[in-house]
């Protein structure tokens, strides 16, 4: 929609924009005279105006673009974000062709338009203007675009970009290798040395993948142990065959050898197995980083070994927060090599301890239970131990704990890697208690009904084991999930709790200006968490397990939930919100500054704040959905 602008409106608006702010009124009211008001609804993009005649440039009166230039086949280079005040169209301006990149529009956004004559005379009569104008233009498209590219450059010459963009089916070179369920372990042996192949997968009498055994298994379970190698090769196979679409990018199958603990995915291809990915496929992809830290992480068996990876991590996240890569998928990839290194330290700080009087695990909860957290450290964490049988082996536990505790802490800042965070005290709030201690915790828990209380637990249920005899959790599954059902009331509560932290919402954006959102307002207090806290209230109603926030919506996406139809607008929300933090962080590692996820809008430009208060929106319609279903 087209039409001409309230005068006073366009002349406010430069006399706010550089380079238009030091013109003079009667300059500025002339060149007002000759705009068009231009309208553009979200999503639109604009790719070439006026059939390529170059006819002006564009400044935003209210909304946000992004700006990009073709690169390569099938990607783009990001030349800028612009929100209110800011001008694009430059090249088409000062070329009088067409526009070289491509106009995104990130919400409803209205311009005014400035014809291509009236900005070449500003350029010609007014020298300062000129200065201003042609700074920014090679700052915006010259400087920035250059740095961008040569960056994608290394990236594309590298094997993280390939995580990202190859699907998992371009890794498949040789046909699957499959056999029956019915074959003996040696026959089993020899059809895989035969093809040089390392895992071989299992059919059922229906010539179904049935299962998979691969080199492990025949060393684990077969040698190691003397067993006889003419029994069925069904007795020792790997039931869970965990599976992948052709079509996935390589990170997602990343993602699922690490959460299963497994090396093997079977692939298919429009529901036909077509073969085998393998952590070894996935390294030969140059640089993978991300499978090459966790590779020396485990390798490794001293403490000077650990500070390389360490070191990486903080560069890998820092490369890939640069490069855009979705904040979900760096707090995936920095969870699960968090995760690794956890392991390790423990594993080390066990050795140096000794062996436990009782059996035990560790659990992490929270945002590290959730594979949130780009830090890595000892902080929401807590211990499960067999019950004890009497007060003397009590003593003893909890002394060797103590002592563990010590140890593992000491590791973690001899290794580097909690710089800046307090690292000192982390270790001594571990809750380390016996199982039926544990179990009539979370009974009192859940039996609470008063709204403050409940906040202050809930982080707890987003606990996962990590490390140790994990069939004691097993236990504490059942006994919560029992729990849980017997008294629906809990989760009116928690619902309470979480209706009593909302992000304020001054009004919209395009009414009241991004800039009313209160410079005190946090990012992750008002953002992050009152969408974790819902994904997590309704997980935990619809028996949902998962912890990890993006799964949970996922799965909860087919279910008849409050959420049932906003899934996509919150993952984009969480994507949103957790990408600030993680920038903030970033910065601050940069800086050297003690690292702190709190970022504040006083912090953020305009652009930012808008995005973020269009993802608060998102999290006050869920949350108005859930005050209707708890009539709360």
């Amino acid at each position: 929609m087209n039409r001409s602008p309230a005068l006073s409106d366009a002349i406010g608006l430069f006399k706010a924009s550089p380079p238009f702010e030091e013109l003079d009124h009667a300059t500025l009211e002339d060149l007002a005279a000759t705009l068009t008001e231009e309208s553009y609804q979200r999503g639109g993009v604009l790719v070439d105006l006026d059939g390529g005649q170059g006819s002006g440039v564009w400044i935003i009166k209210q909304g946000a673009v992004k700006v990009t230039i073709p690169f390569g086949r099938n990607d783009e280079a990001l030349v800028d974000y612009r929100g209110t005040g800011e001008i694009f169209g430059y090249l088409a301006l000062l070329t009088g062709d067409q526009l070289r990149g491509k106009i995104a529009f990130l919400e409803d956004t209205v311009c005014y338009r400035i014809k291509r004559r009236e900005v070449l005379r500003l350029l010609q009569r007014h020298p300062h203007f000129a200065r201003q104008f042609f700074a920014t233009f090679l700052h915006k498209y010259v400087a920035k675009p250059y740095r961008e590219l040569a960056k994608k450059k290394l990236f594309y010459g590298g094997g993280d970009r390939l995580l990202f963009t190859t699907p998992v089916g371009e890794l498949i070179t040789r046909p699957l290798i499959t056999a029956t369920e019915e074959i003996s372990v040696r026959q089993a042996a020899k059809t895989m040395a035969a093809n040089r192949v390392s895992s071989l997968v299992l059919l059922d009498r229906s010539g179904l993948p049935a299962g998979i055994i691969t080199n492990s298994d025949l060393r684990d379970k077969v040698v190691a142990k003397g067993r006889d190698s003419e029994q069925p090769v069904r007795r020792i196979h790997s039931q869970s065959l965990v599976k992948v679409e052709a079509g996935d990018l390589c990170i997602e199958a990343l993602f699922k050898m690490y959460h299963y603990r497994i090396h093997h995915l079977l692939v298919l291809d429009n529901g036909r197995a077509k073969g085998i990915v393998t952590t070894h496929d996935l390294m030969k992809l140059p640089g993978t980083s991300p499978v090459s830290i966790v590779r020396e992480i485990e390798e490794r068996h001293s403490l000077t070994e650990l500070v390389s990876p360490v070191r990486r991590l903080h560069d890998l996240l820092g490369h890939f927060l640069e490069e855009g890569v979705k904040a979900t998928h760096v707090l995936r990839i920095a969870g699960e090599i968090c995760d690794r290194l956890l392991c390790k330290v423990l594993e080390m700080a066990q050795k140096a301890t000794g062996h436990s009087p009782l059996p035990w695990c560790f659990l992490v909860y929270g945002d590290r239970g959730r594979q949130e957290q780009v830090r890595p450290g000892l902080e929401n964490s807590a211990v499960v131990y067999a019950n004890p049988r009497s007060e003397e082996e009590e003593r003893l536990v909890q002394e060797y704990f103590h002592r563990l505790s010590i140890s593992a802490r000491g590791i973690f800042n001899e290794i580097g890697a909690t710089p800046g965070s307090g690292a000192e005290s982390e270790f001594y709030d571990i809750q380390c208690r016996s199982l039926a201690t544990w179990e009539n915790t979370f009974s009192r828990w859940i039996g609470m009904t008063e709204t403050a209380a409940v906040a202050e637990i809930v982080e707890m249920f987003d606990y996962r084991c990590l490390y140790g005899d994990c069939r004691l959790v097993d236990d504490l599954d059942k006994t919560i999930r029992a729990l849980l059902t017997t008294n629906p009331e809990f989760f009116r509560t928690m619902a309470a709790a979480v209706l009593d932290n909302s992000p304020p919402l001054p009004g919209s954006p395009r009414e009241t200006g991004a800039s009313l959102l209160p410079d005190d307002l946090s990012s992750m207090q008002h953002g992050v968490k009152p969408l974790v806290d819902i994904v997590r209230l309704l997980a935990l109603e619809n028996r949902v397990w998962e912890t990890n926030t993006p799964e949970r919506l996922h799965l909860l996406g087919d279910l008849p939930t409050p959420i049932h139809h906003y899934g996509a607008e919150l993952t984009t929300a969480f994507d949103v919100v957790c990408g600030c933090s993680l920038h903030h962080q970033y910065q601050q590692k940069v800086q050297g500054q003690l690292l702190s996820p709190l970022q504040y809008m006083a912090q953020l430009n305009n652009l930012e704040r808008k995005i973020l208060h269009e993802a608060f929106v998102v999290v006050g319609k869920i949350q108005d959905l859930l005050r209707q279903r708890f009539a709360l």
